[in-house]
């Protein structure tokens, strides 16, 4: 039969079970939808608070491609590990690429970006959870996450996603274009089949964020746990921290299941 309610509850608490058990994991989880996918930038911040930057994934999600950022302009997947300097934007990398006052505001407007101090950080989160809310009505609504279904976003022509900055991509040779679903089979017997979508990857991710690490290029080559997944690791390098959680489980386990 299909997947029905009851069988959509056993997943959630099977996905449940397995999240209990993961400390890295759980904190994502608790997070508010207008906190999901923030990152905390705090290097070179004081005690008092000045110099953090609150980077929101959300207010650039709708803008630009994961592929963009993370492979044209170099940024890790891994929080903290691109070890950012107010040089490498002053030299127009990293977040001086586009906040150079023609793409986006610039970045001598310092405050824009660092808190002076506490207080200052205080109203700053203040101002982006009134404006997540704002944006976030105009969106098509998902069940976990930010709350915000960025596929149908997409389809709807709700947003358009730039995969190319002047001067920084390099023009793709469309030479492989991997447009096929891949049916995964579950380990644990009971749940609905997995389909994983090449097309939709491709599109914001293209292939060098997920080949040949952390996943080989021979279909069914990488070991594949929900355990790892859920620390993080694999699916879990978007999933969890900016791409839709795992607790939405029908996105992925989306085939009939016979029981």
């Amino acid at each position: 039969m299909r997947i029905t309610k009851i069988s959509l509850l056993m997943i959630s608490l099977l996905i449940s079970f397995f999240i209990g058990a993961s400390t890295q994991y759980s904190s994502a989880m608790v997070k508010k939808s207008y906190q999901y996918g923030n990152i905390i930038m705090q290097n070179n911040a004081s005690e008092n608070g000045s110099g953090t930057v609150v980077f929101r994934h959300w207010t650039h999600r709708g803008k630009y491609t994961c592929r963009l950022c993370h492979v044209d302009l170099e940024f890790a997947q891994v929080a903290g590990e691109s070890e950012i300097t107010e040089d490498d934007n002053q030299s127009g990398r990293y977040c001086g690429t586009c906040h150079n006052g023609k793409g986006a505001f610039s970045i001598k407007l310092c405050t824009s970006c660092h808190a002076k101090d506490t207080a200052q950080l205080k109203q700053t989160l203040k101002k982006d959870k009134k404006a997540f809310y704002t944006f976030q009505k105009t969106m098509p609504r998902a069940m976990y996450g930010n709350k915000i279904d960025w596929m149908q976003a997409e389809q709807e022509g709700l947003i358009k996603p730039k995969d190319k900055l002047p001067g920084i991509s390099l023009a793709q040779k469309n030479f492989v274009t991997n447009q096929r679903n891949e049916p995964l089979e579950p380990k644990l017997s009971g749940l609905p089949g997995i389909i994983f979508s090449h097309s939709k990857h491709v599109a914001w991710n293209g292939c060098g964020m997920c080949h040949p690490e952390p996943f080989k290029l021979e279909n069914g080559a990488t070991d594949i746990s929900m355990q790892q997944i859920i620390d993080g690791n694999l699916c879990g390098r978007c999933h969890g921290t900016v791409a839709f959680q795992v607790n939405d489980c029908a996105l992925c386990h989306s085939e009939p299941v016979s029981l």
